[in-house]
């Protein structure tokens, strides 16, 4: 791993080169070597499938001989040919790593990017005399990067590294030094921003928690609310129907109190038997009616009085819950009613 001389650390981050502690590697150039007049005469230059042969005339002009196609032995004498460059022919690989920062430059990304290159115009790596291809994409690479990520926070890595992506698809990184360059980036996060990010998470999953359980409780009390008032509306409809409704709720709530709701039921008839009579009594009592109205009262009585014998005939106004089995307990008729009228 090989830096570019700058001060290291997060606070002042520097390109990082990974090529193995060689800087031959990066070289697209593998031999040059000047020549002498009748070299060629006797043995011509070896052979490599992966370089191309570069001869530099004494005119200035260069003469290509790539890996397919080798020179004559005439070709190597009559062109008065002076030096010899080897260029590399195969696809080469390497990797960079920047520091680049996020918007605000308070965090950064690490930005390992994986490099392929290969030359393409061999005589024109000889004409820019480029020996390393890391010094010449390192500085171009790193402006473009810084210049995405800036535009991103931290916490949108994913975003940022599409950006990048995209944007190094639009460049042509030493198109004019002869080399074809594709770049694949992945950005990754430093501690700081790692911390950062767990931080703001936690935060935000404790504000989630806070908003869920205060949306339930609001739910609950809503709930305890509308079931308050469903109950209300079933009691006022149950009173405004009076009390054989009643009694029939509270049967269909509980059937054990079947023999409870009959003596209400009797209890009430007896009472309203018995509010009946001492109305007429209190009537008759107060000043002697007129006949026609004496004569209403009198069959009023007499219908009550017939009601309470043929209920006591029937059963109903037996004091004792139905379904007892201690016959003492029955009477055969209640004279509750003929009491009423003395």
């Amino acid at each position: 791993m090989v830096s570019d001389g700058m001060g290291a650390g997060r606070d002042n981050p520097v390109p990082v080169v990974q090529d193995g502690g060689n800087r031959g590697v990066n070289d697209p150039v593998r031999a040059e070597r000047p020549l002498q007049r009748f070299e060629f005469i006797r043995r011509r230059p070896p052979v490599a499938a992966d370089r191309s042969m570069v001869f530099l005339a004494a005119d200035g002009c260069c003469v290509v001989y790539p890996p397919q196609r080798q020179p004559t032995r005439g070709e190597l004498v009559n062109r008065n040919l002076r030096v010899l460059y080897e260029v590399q022919a195969g696809i080469q690989h390497m990797t960079l790593e920047h520091w680049v920062p996020a918007r605000g430059d308070a965090f950064f990304f690490l930005a390992e990017t994986h490099v392929r290159w290969e030359v393409t115009r061999p005589e024109r790596v000889v004409e820019r005399q480029l020996r390393d291809v890391r010094a010449l994409l390192d500085p171009q690479l790193q402006q473009l990067l810084r210049s995405v990520t800036r535009r991103f926070p931290i916490e949108q890595s994913a975003q940022a590294e599409d950006a990048v992506c995209e944007a190094l698809t639009e460049v042509a990184f030493g198109k004019d030094e002869g080399l074809r360059i594709s770049c694949t980036v992945r950005l990754s996060l430093d501690e700081a921003a790692r911390e950062h990010l767990v931080t703001l998470r936690r935060i935000d999953y404790a504000k989630d928690t806070t908003r869920s359980e205060h949306e339930l409780e609001l739910q609950r009390n809503r709930d305890h609310h509308q079931l308050i008032e469903e109950k209300a509306q079933a009691y006022r409809d149950m009173l405004e129907k009076g009390d054989v409704h009643r009694w029939a709720m509270q049967l269909a709530a509980n059937e054990a109190d079947l023999p409870l709701v009959l003596a209400g039921i009797r209890d009430d008839s007896r009472e309203a038997n018995r509010n009946q009579l001492q109305l007429i009594k209190e009537v008759l009592a107060s000043s002697p009616p007129e006949d026609h109205v004496q004569e209403q009262l009198l069959h009023k009585a007499v219908e009550m009085l017939e009601s309470q014998l043929g209920s006591a005939a029937q059963g109903k106004l037996r004091r004792h819950a139905i379904g007892r089995e201690n016959p003492e307990a029955f009477g055969d008729v209640d004279d509750a009613g003929k009491r009423e009228l003395e």
